[in-house]
């Protein structure tokens, strides 16, 4: 699928390992797809680095997030962190994360969590950048902790919703994005279908989170920054818009939360 409208992938993980065999046949196919621009979403400091690396190969396509994800063994490190905060402090990375919570996995506890979470929310305040947020199984605490922070400036993205209209009203209202990827496109998903004929248009993002979550019709398969066409074409379809329409106002959202080049 070719958008006739330029594309933003919100939240890949370009620089791990899924894509080191054939990475620039994925980059060149996501160009192919109508992609302008992929978020190198980080995990950890290593990845953070990994996806700078990226950048700088492919400056103007590929922008590096950092920050430290709460489901990682490294959440509550001090040396971690701090190694976090001096890659942000570059000024090479365009937001802040991924980080979040996540009650579903059971590796890190949840009070661990939640002060990584604060930190990299502070962060983010600090240095005026969007923060990209985590969320499985965590809506109310997640919600709750991003509350503390109103009125502070703080904006970003709620990545990979999977929630409800219940669960994305709190969240528009506290003043975040929230990004769509491939299970929406999943047929039982329907109450997430719903909430992507609800949030505002301008609030509005798409993402793969490959290599994870590939859509419909690549359901299956390792998922891949060229199949966010599929999502988009998904969610246009439910809005009753054309994909061109639904391409230019994401795009368009993409450029002006994380700073990419063009008109927002």
């Amino acid at each position: 699928m070719v958008s006739q409208a330029p594309l933003v992938d919100t939240h890949c993980h370009l620089g791990f390992e899924a894509f080191d065999k054939d990475r620039p046949e994925v980059l060149e196919r996501a160009r192919a797809a109508g992609l302008v621009a992929c978020v190198a979403v980080a995990v950890d400091a290593a990845s953070a680095g990994v996806a700078a690396a990226l950048a700088v190969s492919h400056p103007g396509f590929i922008h590096p997030t950092a920050g430290i994800h709460p489901t990682e063994d490294c959440c509550g490190d001090e040396a971690e962190w701090e190694h976090v905060e001096a890659l942000i402090g570059s000024g090479e990375y365009v937001a802040v994360g991924e980080t979040g919570l996540d009650a579903f996995h059971d590796r890190v506890p949840m009070p661990t969590q939640i002060d990584s979470l604060e930190r990299h929310l502070g962060l983010a305040i600090e240095t005026r950048l969007p923060v990209i947020l985590h969320c499985r199984d965590a809506f109310e605490p997640l919600t709750e902790v991003v509350n503390r922070f109103a009125g502070s400036g703080l904006h970003g993205v709620l990545h990979c919703f999977t929630g409800s209209i219940r669960e994305l009203a709190p969240l528009v209202a506290a003043g975040l994005h929230i990004g769509f990827g491939g299970i929406t496109t999943f047929k039982p998903r329907e109450d997430l279908r719903e909430a992507a004929r609800e949030v505002p248009l301008d609030r509005l993002l798409i993402e793969t989170d490959a290599p994870w979550l590939a859509p419909v019709p690549h359901r299956g398969r390792r998922n891949e920054p060229a199949y966010v066409a599929a999502t988009a074409q998904c969610i246009a379809e439910e809005r009753g818009l054309d994909l061109a329409t639904l391409a230019r106002a994401t795009t368009s959202n993409a450029r002006a939360l994380f700073g990419l080049p063009g008109t927002p």
